[in-house]
């Protein structure tokens, strides 16, 4: 039995760690964000509001806005929602710097996750073991140190369940409707996860609600009025959402994700982030999404499959119903998403699930920690009791767990140095060129900016700083030169590695317009080496008016010189 004092200090404890563990993580592997762009717009996002804004105007944005938005009338509207980019401004206006955010979400989440299994299992201990395991998970660790959404929507989800649940059992309404209010707030971060977690939840407790009733329980605590109270909580969340997309979309039904184009979302058929990038994602490439992401959980999880091993035990040994409804998050969540293209894409088409795990099914690791916790308890107190053979199987199974643990992380922490390493170099790169009151173009921005090689090199909403960070958009970079005619224009080129998505070599211009009645282009390429040939050709407006093939001269050069007229 654990008193109410050493409860509250491990609990304490477990979140200052995981406080701590959050901003040590972001300054080590992600100090210039991370592979997943996202983070840049969730962090362009909190400016905004900071700024007192949820969208920008159109107008001067246009070479300049963040990856993830989409034109809406006259306004750039990004495609994630305002929670959790308001808990980073937040963070920032308080203390500084959004890292504060990342820490109390970071600790957030391991404190629900140790009071809901404490709730759920009737065991303290084995909550307080059950945060420990989740504190000391890779995927946890990683994903605390980004400013990417899945740990702030799994610790709305466990506090939902938290308060639902112990509002059901001590007929606290205030506690049920505070649940509708944390659920309401989930629903507009992330929708489609709000309803995966809520949905088991719910479901027992409405069930509970009805045998209650029919053992005489008062009728103001039936599964009407139960549902009811979660309702009343929620409601004035949805009506924010309602009004929020109708004053940013024109319509209260249309959600801000959907600002990219209808190609990012559920269903099978041509998926990704625009229509004009996009995949064939079908049923089976569904399932295999799924099942990939499944077979890298273990490997993301304090103690990998002993865990899961010990979750089984705990499930079988374990007493309670609500133990089934923790339980069935580990079908809930990936049933759900065998509809969504992300899955499958982290997993085959890009590096997301070997470098953050498998985030999407992040809630399947909750109940995989609390129950895996109940059976570890339980075999440890099976090992300090009279069986001999416990306490050495006991031991086994933590040194087990500790190895599997140990083992799986280098190649994680190592895939995410080497883009740390990446981004620094880059921005090495272009502090050298010692650019003033520049308009710097960049590669892989606006619409291709999921690829985007500098995501830490942003512009303020308001526009007012030193060098400004473009779009390469061809052409229509002459608008940059009238807009911007007290500044320099610069392009910055980089040659990717084969098959890498940072590094390469970097060539910074300094790009100027000429005019005239003719123009001369003269060119000069270096001999390609032996088996190798190179081509020069120019266009203008997308039609070829220009081409040679090039032969090595003198020194290993070719020239050629063209005039327009």
């Amino acid at each position: 039995m654990v008193s109410n004092r050493a409860y509250a200090a491990g609990l304490v404890s477990l979140g200052a760690l995981a406080a701590a563990a959050a901003v040590l993580v972001n300054v080590w592997l992600f100090p210039l964000y991370s592979l997943n762009r996202d983070d840049s717009v969730y962090i362009a996002m909190a400016r905004l509001i900071q700024d007192g804004h949820v969208t920008l105007p159109a107008a001067g944005h246009e070479a300049f806005r963040p990856w993830a938005s989409g034109q809406v009338g006259g306004r750039f509207v990004l495609k994630y929602t305002p929670p959790w980019p308001a808990v980073l401004a937040g963070a920032e206006l308080i203390t500084g710097s959004p890292r504060a955010g990342l820490a109390a979400t970071a600790a957030a989440t391991v404190v629900l996750t140790a009071l809901l299994t404490a709730e759920v299992l009737r065991n303290r201990v084995t909550g307080l073991v059950a945060g420990a395991l989740l504190l000391l998970s890779p995927a946890f660790l990683v994903q605390s140190g980004t400013y990417l959404p899945y740990l702030f929507e799994l610790a709305c989800g466990l506090g939902f369940a938290l308060l639902l649940l112990t509002g059901a059992r001590r007929r606290s309404t205030s506690r049920v409707v505070a649940a509708g209010v944390v659920i309401g707030l989930a629903a507009w971060a992330r929708p489609f996860d709000a309803v995966l977690i809520a949905l088991p939840f719910t479901a027992l407790v409405a069930l509970a609600a009805a045998r209650a009733r029919r053992r005489g329980c008062p009728a103001r605590w039936n599964t009407v009025a139960l549902l009811a109270r979660l309702a009343a909580g929620a409601m004035p969340l949805v009506a924010v959402i309602l009004a929020y997309n109708a004053v940013v979309l024109g319509d209260p039904l249309r959600l801000p994700y959907t600002v990219t184009g209808a190609s990012d979302g559920f269903g099978f058929g041509r998926r990704g982030v625009f229509p004009q990038y996009t995949i064939e994602f079908t049923p089976a490439d569904g399932v295999s999404g799924v099942l990939a992401n499944l077979r890298w959980l273990p490997s993301w999880i304090a103690g990998g499959l002993v865990l899961v091993a010990l979750a089984v035990f705990g499930l079988v040994r374990a007493t309670g119903r609500a133990r089934f409804a923790l339980a069935s998050l580990t079908l809930v969540v990936p049933v759900g998403y065998l509809f969504f293209w992300g899955p499958y894409a982290m997993s085959s088409q890009w590096s997301g699930v070997r470098l953050f795990g498998p985030f999407y099914l992040l809630p399947v690791m909750v109940p995989l920690v609390a129950l895996g916790a109940s059976g570890l308890v339980r075999l440890v107190a099976a090992g300090a009791g009279r069986r001999r053979w416990a306490r050495p199987f006991a031991v086994a199974v933590v040194v087990a767990m500790a190895a599997l643990t140990a083992m799986a992380v280098p190649d994680k922490v190592s895939g995410n140095l080497a883009v740390r390493d990446d981004f620094r170099a880059l921005q090495r790169f272009v502090e050298e060129q010692d650019l003033e009151r520049a308009v710097l173009i960049l590669p892989f921005r606006g619409d291709l900016g999921f690829e985007s090689t500098t995501p830490f090199l942003e512009n303020r909403p308001s526009l007012d700083q030193r060098v400004l960070y473009a779009e390469d958009r061809g052409i229509r970079n002459f608008d940059l030169v009238d807009q911007h005619p007290d500044r320099k224009i610069y392009r910055l080129t980089q040659e990717l590695p084969a098959g890498r998505p940072t590094g390469g070599s970097l060539t910074m211009d300094r790009l100027k317009v000429e005019s005239g009645p003719t123009l001369p282009i003269a060119l000069r390429i270096d001999d390609p080496g032996p088996g190798r040939s190179a081509s020069a050709y120019v266009t203008i407006d997308g039609a070829e008016v220009g081409f040679h093939d090039l032969a090595a001269g003198p020194g290993g050069r070719s020239d050629v010189t063209w005039t327009l007229t």
